[in-house]
């Protein structure tokens, strides 16, 4: 692991080549151990339309980068909206919901998930809401394991489509009333 410093800060315009690169590393990491589920098998620089949705989210100061010796090495995106695909009632009213959290998946990468995590219980803090929300694939194991552990509560799971199939996605909140 590095032991150089993590430092966070907010995405710009000039961010979204290296995010894309970085999503899709982590994409071709979770490929190459057979969890094509997770995240589908088209890399994210060539969807149709998503680096534009990358640019908007930067425009609209949704997401916070993670940089080691000035290299990409995490991201977060956290807003208030909780995007449609997600059962209604499930996701306590006025939360904020992080739409992806991803590491680089080597050394340098080592940490950077928990501290996006905290920013984003950081930024729910300071926005008032009353818990954080997420989904993820829930054919894994290690996700289940990582966000227990840092206390999202697994709420509901429902089945979405990825690449034209049906995949089973978990809904996860964790309550921000209950540790303020």
């Amino acid at each position: 692991m590095s032991a150089s410093h993590l430092k966070l800060r907010p995405a710009t315009a000039g961010d979204v080549a290296p995010l894309l690169t970085l999503m899709d590393a982590v994409q071709a990491w979770l490929i190459a151990r057979g969890r094509s589920e997770q995240w589908g098998t088209v890399p994210f620089s060539r969807i149709p339309g998503f680096p534009d949705r990358v640019a908007d989210w930067v425009r609209q100061g949704a997401i916070t980068l993670a940089e080691r010796d000035g290299r990409l090495v995490g991201a977060l995106a956290v807003a208030p909206a909780v995007p449609p695909r997600i059962p209604a009632g499930v996701v306590p009213d006025g939360s904020m919901f992080i739409h992806t959290v991803l590491t680089d998946r080597g050394p340098d990468g080592r940490g950077a998930g928990t501290a996006l995590l905290r920013e984003a219980e950081r930024l729910a803090r300071e926005h008032g809401a009353p818990a954080l929300a997420l989904d993820h694939w829930a054919g894994s194991p290690e996700l289940d394991r990582v966000y227990d552990a840092y206390g999202y509560a697994k709420v509901a799971e429902f089945t979405g489509e990825q690449a034209g199939r049906p995949v089973r996605f978990a809904v996860r909140v964790r309550d921000l009333r209950e540790s303020r």
